[in-house]
């Protein structure tokens, strides 16, 4: 993860937080993606993402949520959510155009979570620390996170048709050299 990039986690009542400072991209996906994976895995429905100093998002980051979000929908259609709040006019256009607004809920005007929002900025301050992860499990990561994006819809599935296929065969190299 970049020294510009830290990413503070925590669980407010039945809601697991994360908050993205800095950029939030394929270089720290992976640790966003253990909290979350993690209380998933523990029964957790409900998870909210705060863009609010956040200077970009790119698609591995997009596609790890999306992959949630579907997850979560399959599990708990009627109670959970991944939303995403205060994501900036750039961040909140990248996702509605890749069609992901269908399971990712945006908070674009800041009206929910008001008092959770005070809550994380006075409880929320020491970065999660991740520790480093092989290429291969990197390559794994950001390849699943295309694929749950090309799944969205048939729009996307030819939009990273190319970079899925790149990375599918940088994966085979890696395993072969391995």
């Amino acid at each position: 993860m970049s020294e510009e990039s830290s990413i503070l986690v925590g669980c407010l009542g039945s809601v697991a937080w994360v908050r993205v400072q800095g950029t939030a991209n394929h270089e720290n996906a992976n640790c966003i993606r253990q909290f979350l994976r993690s209380r998933f895995e523990k029964g957790w429905r409900k998870f909210v993402v705060d863009l609010e100093e956040s200077k970009g998002i790119d698609s591995t980051f997009i596609g790890m949520l999306y992959q949630l979000a579907a997850d979560v929908a399959e599990e708990d259609e009627e109670d959970g959510l991944v939303e995403i709040i205060n994501p900036g006019e750039r961040n909140e256009r990248s996702i509605r155009k890749l069609g992901l607004d269908a399971l990712i809920q945006i908070d674009s005007d800041g009206l929910r979570w008001k008092e959770e929002r005070e809550l994380v900025r006075e409880n929320m301050m020491q970065p999660v620390s991740c520790p480093p992860v092989s290429k291969q499990a990197h390559t794994e990561m950001v390849l699943e996170a295309h694929e749950a994006l090309a799944a969205a819809n048939e729009e996307n599935e030819k939009r990273f048709c190319d970079v899925l296929e790149f990375l599918r065969q940088d994966l085979e190299t890696q395993k072969t050299e391995n």
